[in-house]
């Protein structure tokens, strides 16, 4: 498969601001130009003084000084043309990163559901924040310091052999071995070190809001950051990589400097050797040029190679944007009507990637409209993995799901979204008001609305406590609730949608016992009528059910009632006999010899 060019998601997302690109290459080019055609006047100035010998009343006066002012103007220019040169860079710059920003969040929102729970919250931030930001940087610098750059040496050239092919050549050879051996670093393992680089900062970015998050944890327990092993070794891989990095390129640099340096030398060795060989007063005058010059030249050298080493970040910076926005949207195409509120699975498999194992395998299920339909089973067994398929956060590998007779990729999103709710097992409020939180699902619902949902799953006295009551903006000023709070304000988001098919993912699993109950009657008023696939661990949630299914290395192993699964004396009666073990368990003092 051929490798995209990651510059080329830059000049797509340019549209029309191309052209102000292309005016900064020019501008940049321009003042360049200016740049060397200033010292060609000190040139001209250095030769009628030496032409005139020791008979300095025969200098033109009036000739110096129009050099002088010629090699003002030209100055002045270069500095102009270059600050317009910025000035394009800039305005293509924040326009280009800001419409990459817009193009990764949309992309973002068209990807599968599913896809924020395999990558994490720190590698997405990471792209969208500091990736975005280096693609600002090359277009808003590089791009317009390498086009002066490589144009300064290229005018050189010309007048240097216009002036003398001698002193040029001692001048080009040097340079030409420091690009040798810049090449050959920029061949070599650069690349590579770059890309470990990035991987490196994206795994510390992930570990570091982890540490965050887990900071409590680890300081009740007396820990330092050394005892959270994986911030320590992604903090451990990221110093690695630097400094191999760094002291590669320090190699490199060396090697690059001594080659540029040389020019000096060769400089004044050529001027010696044809001075001697002709005695030409002109070779003083061109070695005067050719001094003057070689700063200039040197620093604009200089500027290539790191513009060179910064390219090489930047081109994997962009390369994991084109990642990113290569992953396959979730399309929503359909327009199909579901003819009522029944679920159907039918030869459904499911793997989460190519490279790994099947998921679910082929799983067959039918779920009545208004029935409640239990999942249980061990961990890992594929229970919320159905739930996440029939609420489409992914889209089943084989087989395909139904919802009232129409299978859910012909659906649009809008009707699947008022026909599906999802109560999660780890809830999550965004830090705005809880009347926005809970009317998440409805922004134009009403304030009575929201506040009788909010009854209805026994949220009141979480909103009494609260100091400006359904306005309290959540995490501001230190207001934080509870896991099962937050559970029931969840359940008063879904009360508040009112769809007619509930996904519950552990509802009750961070709850203590008096939220749990609290929970459970919020649940009565949720669940009434509704199309209900719950997945639970606790078995003494489910035995109402009008069917359970046991889930277990992706297939359904058992179904059918509490009654009837107990009856079978097969891997449901043993989950419950488990569960009764677990709750009927107690600290004890006693210990066994």
């Amino acid at each position: 498969m051929k490798k995209k060019n990651p510059y080329k998601l830059l000049l797509d997302t340019m549209g029309g601001l191309k052209i102000c690109m292309v005016l900064s290459i020019a501008c940049a080019v321009c003042s360049a130009y200016y740049y060397v055609l200033a010292y060609t006047y000190v040139y001209e100035v250095a030769r009628e003084v030496l032409s005139v010998g020791k008979n300095f009343a025969a200098i033109q006066l009036e000739f110096l000084k129009d050099c002088g002012w010629n090699t003002l103007m030209c100055i002045g220019m270069g500095y102009g043309m270059y600050g317009l040169a910025l000035l394009f860079s800039h305005i293509t710059a924040f326009n280009t990163a800001a419409r990459l920003k817009v193009k990764l969040v949309r992309h973002i929102g068209c990807l599968p559901l599913g896809y924020h729970d395999t990558h994490s919250g720190g590698a997405i931030r990471k792209i969208l924040e500091k990736n975005t930001e280096m693609s600002e940087t090359l277009i808003a610098h590089q791009i317009p310091n390498t086009a002066q750059a490589v144009t300064l040496p290229v005018i050189l050239c010309i007048f240097m052999f216009r002036y003398s092919v001698w002193m040029a050549v001692a001048c080009i050879i040097p340079v030409i071995i420091g690009f040798v051996l810049l090449m050959v670093i920029m061949m070599g393992g650069g690349a590579d070190f770059v890309s470990n680089y990035q991987k490196a900062a994206a795994n510390i970015s992930n570990a570091a809001v982890e540490y965050v998050r887990g900071i409590s944890v680890v300081k009740t327990f007396g820990q330092s950051a050394d005892s959270f092993q994986r911030y320590k070794k992604a903090v451990e891989d990221f110093r690695n990589y630097m400094l191999k990095f760094a002291l590669s390129m320090q190699k490199g640099d060396s090697a690059y400097n001594t080659a540029i340096n040389s020019i000096f030398f060769t400089v004044v060795l050529g001027a010696i050797l044809q001075y001697n060989r002709t005695g030409d007063s002109n070779v003083i005058a061109n070695f005067i040029f050719f001094a003057a010059m070689l700063p200039m030249a040197r620093s604009a050298l200089k500027k290539i190679m790191s513009n060179s080493s910064e390219s090489i970040i930047v081109k994997e910076a962009l390369g994991v944007m084109e990642g990113m926005l290569s992953e396959k949207t979730m399309e929503y195409t359909g327009n199909e009507v579901p003819q009522g509120a029944d679920v159907r699975l039918e030869h459904v498999s499911f793997r989460y990637a190519q490279d790994l194992p099947l998921a679910l395998s082929d799983v067959n299920l039918e779920i009545p409209a208004g029935s409640i339909t239990a999942l249980v089973g061990s961990s890992g067994g594929g229970k919320s993995t159905i739930g996440s398929l029939i609420a489409r956060f992914w889209d089943v590998t084989e087989g395909s799901i139904q919802i009232g007779g129409v299978d859910v990729r012909n659906i649009s999103h809008e009707t699947l979204n008022r026909m599906v709710s999802v109560v999660f097992q780890e809830s999550t409020m965004l830090k705005t008001t809880i009347r926005e939180n809970v009317a998440l699902y409805r922004p134009d619902a009403s304030e009575e609305e929201v506040r009788e949902a909010l009854e209805a799953a026994q949220c009141m006295d979480i909103i009494e406590k609260l100091p400006q009551g359904m306005e309290t903006i959540y995490g501001a000023q230190g207001t934080y609730l509870s896991g099962g709070e937050m559970q029931r304000l969840a359940i008063a988001r879904a009360i508040l949608k009112d769809a007619p098919i509930v996904v519950l993912d552990e509802a009750t699993a961070f709850a203590d016992s008096e939220n749990e109950y609290l929970i459970r009657q919020a649940l009565k008023k949720l669940l009434a009528g509704k199309t209900v696939i719950m997945i639970a661990h606790r078995i003494s949630t489910v035995e109402d059910a009008d069917q359970i299914c046991v889930i277990g290395d992706g297939r359904i192993v058992e179904r059918g009632t509490h009654a009837s699964l107990m009856a079978e004396d097969g891997a449901y009666k043993h989950l419950v006999e488990e569960f009764h073990q677990v709750i009927e368990w107690k600290i004890s003092r006693e210990v066994q010899a």
